[in-house]
């Protein structure tokens, strides 16, 4: 989450501060004279006294009444208000007064000061009941209540897909949360141990709480933070697969999860693709050539197996330049746990699952006998 940080007042006057100034500037001209002449000062004195405490038994009366809920517009069915980060006292209470959370703004913003909490104020989003009192209306403004945005990243997801769905709910700048995910800078302060050149691959797939006003820097922290912790849990005692550095891995997971939709298969197509890895085959991951595409296509083409790009595995040995998307948990400890197979081949059914094969021949014969199967149903 993000932070509510007390919220800044620009140097405002006080309303009624002139007024008050031109009467002390009257009084003072009127005095002259009395005090060269000191023989009724006592009575002056006592006459200015009294009409001292008349006058703040006057102001403290107009602000506790200005600061008391205007049952006239105050409706309880509708008493939600969002104070955006950076408001100031006198905008807050402009938006109270609006709502009928206080009489007056004006008497809001002397008591404010006069109390010293001028400063105490928090942005958030605040919803009041109809047993709604002055003094639990400044508690619950200087608590802070945020609003707190609920979003789920599914697993397979790519930065570009998870920057849209943050930008469509507002909680990014796209832009900007595309260039920090491509800063190698904030990266590396960020996954230490990978050094990725992107942040492909590292935005874990969860349920995420994210405030209204974070920065972007603020959700990638989270995102990092969170697949650091599922890393850790993976990989502990777990002996790493020899010759692979860990942005590799996180690379072969996000392949894995591109391919696989059956929780028990990953682990043995993980163990396919280090088998071909091993032996200096192509990988030919149907997954690498939608990365490559930009897009989700139902059924790949065989055009699209000729797309150029390093990513399309189907044309460039190894692995690609960065991971296909972000792996979830599951993928993650395929890689690092791979199934012992001697499997090199595997083809998805229509239900999700996959026929594997140990050769080139076994592979195309599983092809051909699901497509009889399908055509004799039909």
């Amino acid at each position: 989450m993000g932070k509510q940080d007390m919220i800044p007042q620009p140097n405002r006057v006080l309303p009624g501060y002139k007024f008050i100034r031109f009467l002390y500037r009257s009084i003072c001209r009127f005095l002259g004279p009395v005090w060269r002449d000191r023989s009724r000062f006592h009575l002056i004195l006592l006459a200015l006294v009294c009409c001292g405490l008349i006058f703040l038994m006057g102001q403290a009366i107009w602000i506790y009444n200005g600061v008391q809920i205007n049952r006239k517009v105050f409706d309880p069915r509708q008493s939600t208000i969002d104070i955006p980060m950076g408001s100031s006292v006198f905008q807050i209470g402009s938006l109270l007064e609006e709502k009928g959370l206080i009489k007056n703004r004006d008497s809001f913003i002397w008591y404010l000061y006069l109390t010293g909490q001028q400063n105490s104020l928090k942005a958030g989003h605040y919803k009041f009941g109809p047993d709604l009192s002055f003094r639990r209306l400044l508690r619950e403004l200087k608590t802070g209540r945020p609003v707190i945005y609920r979003v789920t990243i599914p697993e397979g997801y790519t930065i570009t897909e998870i920057g849209r769905l943050l930008s469509a709910k507002g909680l990014v700048d796209y832009d900007r949360f595309q260039e920090l995910l491509h800063d190698r800078v904030f990266l590396r302060s960020q996954l230490i141990d990978f050094a990725p050149v992107s942040g492909e691959g590292f935005l874990f797939p969860d349920t995420y709480e994210f405030a209204k006003g974070a920065t972007e820097e603020e959700i990638l922290s989270v995102f990092f933070q969170r697949f650091r912790q599922v890393w850790a849990e993976v990989s502990r005692d777990v002996r790493l697969p020899a010759g692979f550095s860990p942005v590799e891995l996180v690379t072969l997971a996000s392949i894995v999860e591109g391919e696989a939709k059956v929780e028990t298969e990953r682990p043995i197509i993980a163990g396919i693709f280090y088998n071909r890895l091993r032996r200096g085959q192509l990988l030919q991951s149907c997954a690498t050539v939608q990365y490559a595409l930009g897009e989700r296509k139902p059924r790949l083409l065989y055009r699209d197996l000729q797309v150029e790009s390093p990513y399309n595995t189907y044309l460039y040995q190894g692995l690609p330049p960065t991971p296909i998307g972000n792996p979830g948990r599951a993928s993650l400890k395929a890689v690092l746990s791979p199934a012992d197979t001697d499997y090199l081949y595997f083809f998805a059914k229509p239900d999700g699952t996959h026929v594997f094969s140990r050769t080139y021949r076994e592979h195309i014969r599983a092809q051909n006998l699901l497509a009889q199967a399908g055509e004799g149903r039909n």
